[in-house]
């Protein structure tokens, strides 16, 4: 139970994605999970007179358009779902049964065996963030964040090379329009993971914007007082590079993730939180194997958006 205990708290407080919205699966340890939403009010094609629907002229008052009907049920709600399928990553841990009696008190194997734990923390978020590989790391059983979310090009107006000072303010307000302003309003302010390395790029004393380092400009008008509750980010900003993707190289390229925590659209689905699954006790060593069973899902794809590679030149 403590190296669990360990595990999850290194996620909770390090993991990039961890403030994706969690979704338990109803049955514990499943490896399907049915997403199911209401979709919009079933509106058939309306029956215009004069034209088309551009054309400004009135609805016929059809059942089919009709806003308030005097007849039938008011709004024909229709359920969707998708099926989606669920991943694991699993931690072994070795301990010779000779030193068994030796870890009591202080020495504890959650205190001996730590790096592995925050390395399973990790490999869960980068799961979440890559989506889950067997154990050769070369097929993909489900898809992660990146494979999922909308790709958002051309961040400047022109490309997505940002070293022109403004840029990195000009790419993330076009991430947040690529996400429509219904689910922004309704939703928690957004949340954004981005490399290292923008990070130093958009801090430089030397890039100045309209008077302001441009990431204390970001700051004031994205996250702070001055923004507007359907456009502001959460200040805690988090850093990974598991954000890069294939392709991509450290200090000259970047990648920036930006979602809406709202559960409706988007999520970290768990049917297996940080546990013990069993242990193989052998003659000379004893095999202990831990579990996460999970993915990310995201079932509207305008809910995250992940940008195109960043170019520095």
């Amino acid at each position: 139970m403590a190296i669990s205990l360990k595990a999850a708290k290194f996620y909770l407080e390090n993991a990039a994605m961890m403030a994706l919205p969690l979704k338990k699966t109803p049955i514990p340890h499943v490896k399907k999970f049915r997403w199911t939403r209401l979709t919009k009010p079933y509106i058939a094609a309306e029956d215009t007179l004069g034209g088309g629907p551009t054309s400004g002229s009135l609805a016929t008052g059809g059942l089919q358009a009709e806003e308030f009907p005097e007849d039938g049920p008011l709004a024909d709600i229709q359920h969707g779902y998708t099926d989606y399928t669920l991943a694991s990553i699993n931690m072994m841990i070795k301990v010779k049964n000779s030193n068994v009696p030796q870890f009591v008190g202080a020495n504890l194997i959650a205190d001996k065996k730590e790096a592995i734990m925050e390395k399973f923390a990790l490999d869960v978020d980068n799961g979440t963030i890559r989506g889950i590989y067997d154990r050769t790391g070369k097929v993909q059983i489900v898809d992660g964040y990146q494979g999922q979310a909308t790709s958002v090009t051309n961040l400047n107006g022109t490309d997505s090379n940002l070293e022109t000072k403004g840029d990195i303010w000009k790419a993330l307000n076009k991430m947040i329009d690529t996400i429509p302003l219904g689910m922004r309003q309704v939703s928690p302010p957004m949340e954004l993971v981005m490399s290292e390395h923008i990070y130093k790029m958009a801090s430089d004393p030397n890039r100045v914007y309209l008077k302001d380092i441009e990431w204390d400009y970001i700051k004031k008008y994205l996250m702070g007082e001055g923004s507007l509750k359907s456009r502001k980010i959460n200040p805690d900003v988090k850093i990974s590079n598991a954000m890069l993707a294939s392709g991509d190289t450290t200090g000259t390229h970047d990648r920036m993730a930006l979602y809406v925590p709202n559960s409706k659209w988007i999520g970290k689905v768990v049917s297996r939180s940080f546990g013990r699954i069993g242990e193989k006790r052998g003659m000379v060593s004893t095999t202990i194997q831990y579990g996460w069973t999970g993915r990310c899902i995201i079932d509207n794809a305008l809910a995250g958006m992940f940008t195109e590679q960043i170019v520095w030149t």
